[in-house]
């Protein structure tokens, strides 16, 4: 079976009727399959183009689907049935026709009933197929629902909860901190910087001044400072007194 093959068989669903809108042909009940679909690997190659379904001579044959009958006639000797359910047509043979090419038939509609002889199979059967456009498919999917089987993802583990009631009103995160967070944090270190300059500089003014009053008092080499040499005479009169 081919790609394309397999494909178009698992889409008949998107452009056929849903489901319940398909019965077997035969039935009920549902008739024995006595060979299955085995499309061949080419167009032009060998293999079972539909399946045979064990019938009787005479039994009644109906419609898989509701749809238009675009071929009730002889082709190759054999009586056949075509209808049309949209993008999908089936097929039926040996069936002698009971409808007209162009009738619209419900589902499950009288068709035609199963002629007798062996032309197709070895014991009595009919040959039900079914295509899409020019690509033949497995009829039975019409009828035989396959479970298709979804992949299990692994589920995600429930959230962990916070140990204590700080944890939870500053949970820890990795996520780097907030703009105006970074912004206030540099905005501090910057104002903390400028005010040690601001102090050391004004220590620096404040020593230097200071050291310049010192050297501006003191008179320059060769002029004797009256007033220190006052301050002098008068500490021993002070002394004298106390003594």
């Amino acid at each position: 079976m081919t790609l394309l093959t397999l494909l178009l068989t698992c889409a008949i669903t998107v452009g056929s009727p849903g489901a319940g809108a398909w019965r077997w042909p035969l039935g009920p009940p549902a008739p024995r399959v006595l060979r299955a679909f085995s499309p061949p690997a080419v167009p032009w190659g060998p293999g079972h183009r539909g399946v045979d379904l064990a019938a009787r001579p005479g039994e009644p044959v109906y419609a898989a689907g509701a749809g238009r009958v675009s071929y009730a006639g002889h082709l190759a000797g054999r009586g056949v049935v075509a209808v049309d359910h949209g993008p999908l047509r089936t097929t039926y043979l040996p069936v002698r026709p009971s409808v007209k090419t162009g009738r619209q038939v419900t589902l499950g509609a009288r068709i035609g009933v199963l002629e007798d002889g062996h032309l197709h199979c070895s014991t009595p059967c009919l040959h039900w197929g079914l295509r899409k456009g020019n690509i033949y498919l497995d009829p039975l999917s019409l009828v035989r629902r396959e479970v298709r089987l979804l992949p299990q993802w692994p589920r995600a583990a429930p959230p962990q909860k916070a140990s204590s009631k700080a944890h939870e009103r500053h949970p820890p995160s990795d996520e780097p901190p907030a703009p105006s967070m970074t912004l206030r944090d540099a905005t501090t270190a910057t104002g903390g910087a400028v005010t040690g300059l601001v102090l050391a500089y004004s220590l620096s003014f404040a020593w230097r001044r200071t050291r310049a009053r010192g050297r501006s008092r003191r008179p320059p080499p060769g002029v004797i400072d009256l007033a220190h040499e006052r301050r002098l005479r008068r500490v021993p009169q002070r002394r004298q007194e106390r003594t």
